[in-house]
C-alpha cells in the first residue's frame, strides 16, 4: 500500500465546491476504492494559497516541497491553491420565474391514500374501502403498521404552476484551483 503525489486542477464557485468536483469526478473515473491513486483518498482540503504565494516557487516546486518536508500527508487533507478567483453573480435578483397559465376550471377530487407511518405510498383509490384494504393487505403481509390519510388531487389541467431558474450573471464564473495531495495507492 503505497502513496504517490498527485497534483490537478479544477473549477468551482469556492476552493471546496472544487474539491467536491474533483474527488466526484475521481470517483467517477477510477470508482470509491481507498487505494485508488486519486484525491478521492484525501480527507478534505486545506488553503495553502498565501503560502505558495510567499514561496515564490513554482508550482511544481511547492508541491517537491510539501511532499519532501511532509507538510502533506497520505489520508490526509490536500494542499489548495487558487489559481484565478471565482466571480460572483452581482445582479440584484438572480433568478427568473416562468409561469404556466392554466385555462379553464379547475377540478379536484378526493382521494384516500394508504401508506407507512414513514410517508411512502402503498396505494391510493377514490374510495376509502379500497384504501383501507390496500393498508390492510400491507400490514399482514409485511407485519409493519400503515395507515390511510385523506387528500386531494387535480383530476385535471396541470399541476406546475410556475418555474423558477436560476439566471446567470454575464460576467459570473468559477475559480480555478490547483491541488496537491499524496494518495493511497
Amino acid at each position: 500500500m503505497g502513496a504517490s503525489l498527485i497534483e490537478l486542477t479544477s473549477s468551482g464557485a469556492s476552493m471546496a465546491d472544487a474539491y467536491k468536483n474533483a474527488v466526484e469526478e475521481a470517483v467517477y473515473e477510477y470508482g470509491n476504492d481507498s487505494y485508488n491513486g486519486t484525491i478521492s483518498t484525501t480527507e478534505g482540503c486545506v488553503d495553502k494559497t498565501k503560502d505558495f504565494k510567499a514561496s515564490g516557487m513554482t508550482l511544481s516546486a511547492y508541491a517537491e516541497w510539501l511532499y519532501e518536508e511532509n507538510k502533506i500527508s497520505k489520508w490526509g487533507p490536500a494542499a489548495g491553491i487558487c489559481l484565478s478567483e471565482p466571480v460572483e453573480n452581482t445582479n440584484k435578483i438572480k433568478s427568473q420565474v416562468f409561469t404556466n397559465p392554466q385555462k379553464g376550471a379547475r377540478v379536484w377530487k378526493t382521494m384516500y391514500v394508504a401508506q407507512t407511518p414513514a410517508g411512502i405510498t402503498i396505494g391510493k383509490s377514490e374510495y376509502q374501502a379500497d384504501a383501507i384494504r390496500l393498508a390492510r393487505n400491507y400490514t399482514e403481509k409485511h407485519q409493519e403498521p400503515s395507515q390511510v390519510i385523506i387528500t386531494k388531487e387535480l383530476s385535471n389541467g396541470s399541476t406546475l404552476v410556475s418555474e423558477i431558474k436560476y439566471k446567470k450573471s454575464t460576467t459570473e464564473k468559477n475559480g480555478r484551483y490547483y491541488f496537491i495531495a499524496i494518495a493511497a495507492e
